[in-house]
């Protein structure tokens, strides 16, 4: 009997050791989701600074930091490219609200104003700087959450 007894007090004990660290392993990853989503927040609130920054000096002749002008020249890049894109399908974009039209439009579909031809090298973008600014910090965000 005494060795029956000895085996369920074994028992009983690992039971409980391991109960408390499922316990203990349940608490560490809320903990941890927390912490990512405290993480997560922060890195918004940078990039929604260095945004609200950027609005405030994107016009300056001589910006404080470099990377201003390198993402006003990639602005106007995706600007060109969308363009290219839209002339490809058959679309032209209207030089007043970038909304896509129809390459035959002779007026947008959106905001009524005349469109030009979709063969001309001044073509605007779809979507305004701030549209693109925002797409581009959803992108960063999905991208570091597949990344981890």
């Amino acid at each position: 009997m005494d060795f029956f007894g000895k085996l369920g007090e074994t028992i009983t004990e690992t039971g409980k050791d391991v109960s408390q660290k499922v316990t203990d392993l349940t608490e560490i990853t809320k903990l941890k989701m927390e912490i990512r989503s405290k993480e997560d927040s922060v890195r918004r609130q940078f990039t929604e600074i260095g945004k609200q920054y950027y609005e405030l000096h994107k016009d300056e002749a001589e910006p404080l930091f470099e990377e201003i002008s390198l993402i006003n020249e990639n602005l106007r890049r995706i600007e060109e490219l969308r363009g290219e894109v839209a002339e490809r399908k058959g679309k032209k974009i209207c030089p007043s609200c970038g909304a896509s039209n129809d390459g035959d439009a002779s007026f947008c579909n959106k905001c009524g104003a005349k469109c030009e031809s979709a063969c001309e090298e001044d073509v605007y973008a779809e979507e305004t700087v701030e549209d693109v600014t925002v797409n581009l910090q959803k992108d960063t965000v999905e991208t570091e959450d597949t990344e981890s």
